[in-house]
This record gives structure tokens, C-alpha cells and sequence, in this order.
């Protein structure tokens, strides 16, 4: 479910210049994943037999993602931009893009996600009782 919410924070950023918007993201049965932004942008995800994640937006923007043997993370959209992301022993996320960029996550007592980048923005995430995550 975290990557949801990492998901969701970085279709915002990678395509989006507005950080005050509301995404809400849902799981089908199947594990295919669309997020919707209050803005209109659509984010469709998926993930292969190896492993590897698909996401593709209403605008024909696609990232692709691949975790390696360490649990590090990378994604790289179709302009080129790379955002690199490991997690910590206490669960702490960091993650960077190739321009500097630096997205950091906590997670409270409450299971709540909160991300701060290095702009100083705040994006909080909570997933409701029927699996449905909201950014705000």
C-alpha cells in the first residue's frame, strides 16, 4: 500500500505543477491500481510476472518501476526523469530524483503517510477501512 501513496505523491510531482490537489487511489481485484487527482489526471498502474510496474497517465506519460535485490527502488518516466527511493530499518522513506530533488516519508502511530520534499511542500496520505488511500 505504500507504494500507492509514493505512487500518487509522484504522478504529482513528475506531472503536475499544482501540490495542493486531493488523490484518491483504489486496487481492483485483479491488483491493477488507478489513482485519481482532483485535477482530472488519471494514473493507471500494473505490475508484470517479474515484478516490474507500469503506470500510465490519461496524457500518455508512463513510468516504469523496478525494485532491485536490496529493496531500492527506481523509477523513470518517458521525458527521461529518474527518481531513486530505499527505505530504512524504521520504515522511513527516501527518495531522489535526478534533478536534486529530495522527497522524504514518515509514518505515524496511525499508519498515516507524511511527505515533505526539499521545496518544503507537505502531502499527507491515509487509507480509509476499505483500502481506499487519500492524499491531501
Amino acid at each position: 500500500m505504500r507504494l500507492l501513496i509514493i505512487l500518487a505523491f509522484l504522478s504529482i510531482v513528475f506531472m503536475s505543477d499544482a501540490l495542493a490537489q486531493t488523490t484518491r487511489c483504489t486496487t481492483d481485484s485483479f491488483g491493477n491500481t488507478t489513482c485519481r487527482s482532483s485535477d482530472g489526471t488519471t494514473l493507471r498502474g500494473s505490475t508484470d510476472s517479474f515484478g516490474n510496474e507500469i503506470w500510465r497517465d490519461n496524457n500518455g506519460n508512463t513510468i516504469r518501476g523496478r525494485t532491485d535485490s536490496f529493496g531500492n527502488k527506481t523509477y523513470r518516466d518517458n521525458q527521461g526523469n529518474t527518481l531513486r527511493g530505499h527505505t530504512d530499518s524504521f520504515g522511513n522513506e527516501t527518495w531522489r530524483d535526478n534533478q536534486g530533488n529530495t522527497i522524504r516519508g514518515r509514518t505515524d502511530s496511525f499508519g498515516n503517510r507524511t511527505y515533505r520534499d526539499s521545496s518544503g511542500n507537505t502531502t499527507r496520505c491515509r487509507t480509509d477501512s476499505f483500502g481506499n488511500t487519500t492524499c491531501r
